[in-house]
């Protein structure tokens, strides 16, 4: 049924002013010196230390000197999109990271249009740029998600067009790039995409959608290398994983169902239909804003980086190549990444799983973590109580330093700094 001339004029409207929305909020990521939010700062240390490694002519090692006591891999994940703008790095730092952000965002959404070209129409466009999992992408800072996404949804492209090797070099790159993510939603998307494929390409797609997992196990192995999977236990991995990829696999799963409705024939859509499905959309974002801590993203569209961290960072406090465990909150990491640029070595990755926000049992408790974990400092901003408020780490600290020696540990206050708390770590005391 057509679509009556007011309806589509309104979606025309409509997809002028989505547009216009998402064109200021990608203005703004560009317009900080930092994005910070929940998970960009985790691609700018990676980012920031590959281009020293370049441009200062070390080469690439395996691993990153700065995190999780040099032990991370410097790709986890991520190759292309950190690889690339670290040689960019030198002309735009940290907004390099900002610009390869929206660059993904503005790559997934261009191939989502392209691969299906039927929603390319007024109300259907409003719905997809309206999808809340893509909403939340590049606010969080999800940058290797968006380059990976990309290039599988072209990918998806490539294979209805007929075009079998693009298909099977972006498939490959999009998963070499997250396979933790990517690899999941593409053993989804294959499975409900099958039943409407062509009999006679269904089973070449299994089998060269097989050769693309082959390419990509290094990446694979690369994951179950980082220091993060070692800390945190199954449980814990699987929980995220889920979560994690039950979202992002929407980005590209809500545009297949709306094509499919689009072309079943069980049912009238009526054309008011994909103006419901927009106003869902814009609906379901309102539960999704604490959950998924849009409260925060938003406000890295203004957010500067922390003065106290700063401070701290070029106060000469931080001693090149020593250990130190970084205690902050309501800065998006920001402490922890101003430690490691000004030379100092962090106790863990930027993974939250890794970082260790919850409580110690015991005073032999914490100083065997920080005895694992080889830490030679803790720096403590009065942010920390309150953001993580069930960690009992600050108050552990100061009884660290009254217990004198612990298991072999011990721990000093370092006079001075009122924005901060500085210890000294001694294992072997």
């Amino acid at each position: 049924m057509p679509s009556p001339r007011w309806l589509e004029q309104f979606g025309l409207a409509t997809l002028v002013v989505v547009s216009a929305a998402w064109l200021v909020g990608l203005v703004l990521i560009l317009l900080r010196p930092v994005f910070i939010s929940h998970d960009s700062l985790s691609n700018n240390v990676h980012v920031w230390w590959i281009s020293q490694q370049i441009w200062g002519g070390s080469g690439l090692p395996m691993h990153i000197g700065v995190l999780a006591n040099g032990q991370a891999l410097t790709f986890p994940y991520a190759s292309i999109p950190w690889l690339s703008a670290a040689l960019v790095w030198p002309l735009l730092g940290d907004r390099a990271v900002s610009l390869w952000l929206v660059i993904g965002l503005v790559s997934t959404i261009g191939a989502t249009f392209w691969t299906f070209p039927s929603l390319r129409k007024a109300w259907w466009a409003v719905a997809v740029l309206a999808n809340p999992a893509l909403v939340i992408s590049p606010f969080l800072g999800q940058l290797p998600f968006l380059w990976s996404i990309a290039c599988f949804t072209f990918a998806m492209g490539m294979w209805r067009r007929g075009k079998v090797l693009a298909a099977v070099v972006l498939a490959s790159a999009a998963q070499i790039m997250h396979p933790a993510v990517t690899l999941p939603i593409a053993v989804v998307v294959i499975a409900v995409w099958l039943p409407f494929e062509q009999p006679q390409r269904r089973r070449p797609l299994i089998g060269w959608w097989l050769l693309t997992v082959a390419i990509c196990l290094p990446a694979v192995w690369a994951v179950f290398q980082s220091p993060v999977i070692a800390e945190t236990t199954p449980l814990v991995q699987m929980a995220a994983l889920l979560q994690t990829v039950s979202v992002r696999l929407l980005v590209v799963l809500i545009p297949m169902m709306m094509v499919g409705l689009q072309y079943q024939k069980r049912l009238r859509v009526l054309p008011w239909v994909p103006a419901l499905l927009s106003l869902i959309f814009v609906a379901a974002q309102i539960p999704m804003y604490q959950p998924f801590g849009m409260d925060f993203a938003w406000g890295a569209l203004r957010r500067d980086a922390a003065p106290s961290a700063d401070a701290f960072a070029e106060s000469g406090q931080v001693t090149s190549g020593d250990t130190y465990r970084v205690l902050s909150g309501f800065d998006g990491k920001y402490a922890l990444y101003a430690v490691a640029r000004n030379g100092g070595v962090l106790d863990a990755e930027f993974f939250p799983e890794g970082l260790h926000r919850g409580a110690f049992a015991s005073l032999s408790d914490y100083s065997a973590f920080l005895r694992t974990r080889s830490v030679e400092h803790v720096v403590a901003f009065p942010s920390y109580g309150l953001k993580y408020r069930r960690s009992n780490e600050p108050e552990t600290l100061k009884r660290m330093v009254a217990a004198g020696c612990v298991d072999g540990v011990g721990v000093t206050r370092v006079p001075g700094g009122s924005d901060w708390a500085l210890y000294n770590v001694e294992i072997g005391c």
